[in-house]
């Protein structure tokens, strides 16, 4: 199912025969669409291939050293070698292509076999999604295969639409937005919040032991609390301060956990409106990675924009090294007529090489102008493109 090419120790082709994000209902040009609480059914389910076997032998991971050394001190083989692996593709002038995948679905792997081998340098998921699907006894269960992908060398990279800690209810609940409260550790919603962070914790750290030793071990690209420059979610637009001092205190209990094998992401959404704050206020004292998420909005029948927004993307990278576009694609795309290379095209206009683009999966018919066609394979040249991406990798040129 998956072939080895590494580069520079940096990618890995991905094959398969045969492509999912949940609806949002989001009012913001960008915002992130949210797992569901079960699984998404599909017509005709796909065989998937048996669970791995316990490997014998696990290979030690080399010393790497990234360009920028990582926010944690302590960060595992892995870790470095995540970040190596992004230092190396900017340094080389490439962009890595990534595919979301939706974990809370048995069908996962279709975004993959849909690109009829065609590789991708990463594989995105959220954490939410995961736990769901952990739950659900799936044939392949999604943390070992999850460690397949990084042992052949795809770039792992987690989002997480935690619930809203107060109603228990999903992540655009913004009922309740208090998040000085998660600072104080006896209320009910900081229980509830640090409890929920714990158990997403304990999946990092299954991937950053190989599953107890069942695979090698991975690392992840975390970039918690997204887009909080944005009105969609429950920590959305929050006080700057109390925000930096939340986002410090998920990385102290990460490190307390013993958890080592993160790499700190941070993605804030475009800012496309006036009603969109601006992201310089809210970056995090300690973080790795800076991206913008941009969602196109072609359901309106205006067509694509060319170029696409990317406004506040240069503003992140000039002060800091690593830079993504985190999310990208249309919204609200009914046959996924949506050119992808006006990604890289559009990162170099403002003046930004970034070192990956990760796109959502399909997640609905469009209708509602923010679901659609958004995985590779559904958008027009999708393929196309990443035959022109060897090893999934782009030249920004």
């Amino acid at each position: 199912m998956l072939a080895v090419l590494l580069g520079g120790g940096s990618v890995a082709l991905l094959t398969g025969s045969d492509g999912d994000d949940q609806p949002s209902a989001s009012t913001s040009p960008s915002g992130t669409p949210l797992p569901s609480p079960s699984p998404t059914p599909e017509p005709t389910p796909e065989p998937t291939s048996p669970a791995p076997t316990p490997s014998t032998t696990v290979t030690p991971t080399p010393d790497c050293t990234p360009d920028v050394p990582l926010v944690d001190a302590d960060a595992t083989p892995e870790a470095r070698c995540l970040a190596q692996a992004l230092d190396g593709w900017q340094r080389d002038g490439l962009m890595g292509v990534g595919q979301q995948l939706n974990l809370s679905n048995e069908a996962y792997q279709a975004p993959l076999r849909q690109l009829g081998g065609r590789s991708v340098a990463l594989v995105g998921f959220d954490l939410q999604e995961l736990e769901e699907g952990e739950g659900f006894g799936f044939y392949e269960p999604p943390v070992q295969r999850l460690l397949q992908l990084a042992a052949d060398g795809v770039v792992l990279t987690a989002s997480w639409h935690t619930p809203n800690p107060d109603s228990g209810l999903d992540a655009r609940d913004r009922r309740w937005t208090d998040l000085a409260a998660l600072l104080q550790p006896e209320t009910p919603q900081a229980v509830a919040f640090w409890a929920d962070y714990d158990a997403k914790l304990e999946l990092l750290g299954r991937l950053q032991s190989g599953d107890d030793g069942l695979l090698q071990p991975a690392a992840v690209l975390f970039r918690p609390l997204h887009e909080a420059n944005g009105d969609w979610f429950w920590w959305g637009q929050p006080d700057p301060e109390t925000y930096r001092a939340l986002w410090a205190a998920m990385q102290e209990r990460a490190a307390d956990a013993g958890v080592h094998n993160i790499v700190w992401g941070w993605s804030a959404n475009v800012a496309s409106h006036d009603g969109i704050t601006d992201p310089l206020t809210l970056v995090p004292d300690s973080v790795d990675l800076v991206g913008i998420d941009s969602y196109d909005p072609v359901g309106d029948g205006s067509g694509q924009a060319d170029p696409l927004d990317l406004n506040g993307l240069a503003d992140l990278a000039a002060d800091h090294p690593r830079t993504a576009v985190t999310e990208v694609g249309p919204h609200g795309s009914t046959d996924g007529d949506w050119d992808p290379t006006v990604i890289a095209r559009s990162a170099l206009a403002v003046g930004v090489r970034p070192t990956y683009a990760l796109l959502w999966f399909d997640d609905g018919d469009g209708a509602d102008g923010y679901t659609g066609a958004k995985q590779i394979s559904s958008l027009r040249g999708g393929r196309d493109w990443l035959d022109s991406c060897t090893d999934g990798l782009c030249p920004l040129s």
